[in-house]
């Protein structure tokens, strides 16, 4: 076990972005998705 870890935040930052990004897009998806076959 190392004990020179060094945790940056802008990789937290990023992953809490992503989180979000993912917890208002998956609702959305199945709409998307109906748009989708509805014009193909």
């Amino acid at each position: 076990m190392s004990h020179d870890n060094s945790f940056t935040e802008t990789t937290s930052k990023r992953h809490l972005f992503i989180a979000l990004v993912a917890l208002v897009s998956m609702p959305l998806l199945p709409m998307v998705m109906g748009w989708y076959t509805h014009l193909a």
